[in-house]
């Protein structure tokens, strides 16, 4: 909306007023409102900031504020070491600074008619939600007869766009509320609604233990699901007190913690309830009685080792080079048997280039086989990301869908989807289909 054009009056400050929040945000209207700033293109340009922002509001709203250190969020949010040492290194007040500066520019833009703002205010990491403030206003000078005209056409004019905010406010929020009741995409009913046979069914959703795969790495150590279980890497970790102490973190990488967050709002869509769980605190019994996302690999989250027997596309690490890969167990004709990336980013920059990355879609049967269980995996985060943007987003998987051959209206039976991706600094492009299983195919 272009501005109205006001003659200038050297007395009169104009203040376009504000409407306020009526209520305090509930923990998922926070988790929403959050969301809607990290989708938006102010935020489109940076994973990094994304991630801080994300990994900040859920340990809020978990109410977990005390965790919200700058030694954590270098480590697991910003991919520090954990012996680092924010002293020296000031990348997490950096980062704020420039969170601190998307916000702004977010809510006088995009977020320009939220009511509620989100700030992360100095000399905190912890984030803030409040109304946004009304604007002050000057009290009247006196004027002459020429000028009353000039004093009483801005406050009219305020009025009159406020009553605009006002309205497409409340429009905003009606369509929001008609939206809810609207049936989901065709391409998301198919996929998803098997997950919520019942109004507020449980859906859980299993974040990677990014601490365990790091300690792997350090510790040169190729673990199962059986030592994760009975925490072999506390005894082996005995005599190196950095190793245990970087194990006994609990950490996931920014890909899980937006995607989790997008999982939690394909529930509310079809009447269910997400349980977010982190793969140290889950138990076995809950993988056979409920539905679940497994999210990450094997290194990073043990519990997939138990889907990966009938599976084809499976992802492991070159024994030599230490590199993750995917391989295709049965590769049928133009198919590659491994689908690679260089093995280490941090030491030789990698991560700072393009590079063609890989990620996996699997819908399979739970453990009892009465359930339905999905894994989203990727080579690296970015790949982990567009697996999960993939199966959240209605256009996207709608592509996935017709590549893989399923016919609309008819629930997605299980399958293998290998996915193709230019990984980027900060995010990813071009991510497509490549190959794909069905059970019953060889």
């Amino acid at each position: 909306m272009g501005e109205a054009a006001i003659p200038e009056s050297p007395r009169i400050p104009v203040h376009f007023p504000v409407v306020p929040s009526v209520r305090t945000l509930s923990p998922s209207e926070k988790r929403e409102l959050v969301q809607r700033v990290v989708q938006s293109q102010t935020f489109a340009s940076s994973q990094a900031l994304r991630a801080f922002l994300l990994y900040v509001t859920e340990h809020t709203v978990s109410s977990a504020s005390e965790r919200i250190k700058e030694q954590r969020i270098g480590c697991e949010v910003l991919g520090r070491k954990p012996d680092y040492d924010p002293a020296t290194d000031n990348i997490v007040r950096v980062r704020a600074h420039e969170l601190r500066q998307r916000l702004d520019k977010y809510f006088s833009t995009e977020g320009a008619l939220e009511p509620v703002v989100v700030s992360i205010p100095k000399g905190t990491y912890v984030p803030a939600f409040a109304e946004r403030p009304a604007a002050s206003q000057s009290p009247p000078a006196r004027l002459g007869k020429r000028g009353r005209l000039w004093y009483w056409l801005p406050w009219v004019l305020s009025a009159s766009l406020a009553g605009v905010v006002l309205f497409l406010a409340i429009s905003s929020r009606k369509i929001q509320s008609a939206s809810r009741v609207q049936p989901p995409p065709v391409a998301m009913h198919d996929f998803w609604s098997q997950f919520f046979h019942e109004s507020g069914q449980e859906m859980m959703a299993i974040a990677a233990d990014s601490s365990f795969a790091l300690w792997q790495d350090m510790a040169g150590q190729e673990l199962s699901l059986a030592d994760y279980l009975s925490r072999k890497y506390l005894q082996i970790a005995t005599g190196n007190p950095k190793l245990r102490e970087l194990v006994a973190r609990r950490s996931t990488s920014p890909a899980d913690l937006a995607l989790t967050l997008r999982l939690a709002e394909v529930a509310r869509i079809f009447g269910g309830k997400l349980n977010s769980q982190y793969a140290r605190n889950v138990d076995i019994r809950e993988l056979r009685r409920t539905n679940v996302v497994l999210i990450g690999s094997r290194r990073s989250n043990p519990w997939v080792e138990l889907f990966e027997r009938h599976m084809n596309f499976v992802l492991t690490r070159d024994p030599r080079s230490g590199a993750p890969l995917f391989e295709n167990r049965k590769p049928k004709a133009g198919e590659r048997a491994t689908y690679a990336i260089p093995g280490i980013f941090d030491a030789d920059g990698t991560e700072q280039n393009e590079f063609q990355s890989y990620a996996m879609i699997a819908i399979i049967p739970n453990l009892a086989a009465t359930q339905t269980a999905i894994l989203v995996e990727g080579l690296n985060m970015q790949a982990t990301e567009a697996a999960g943007e993939i199966v959240t987003n209605p256009e996207r998987l709608q592509a996935l869908l017709r590549h893989i051959g399923h016919t609309e209206g008819k629930p997605v039976p299980p399958f293998e989807a290998l996915i193709k991706l230019t990984s980027v600094p900060g995010g990813y492009t071009d991510a497509q289909a490549i190959a794909f299983r069905y059970p019953a195919q060889p």
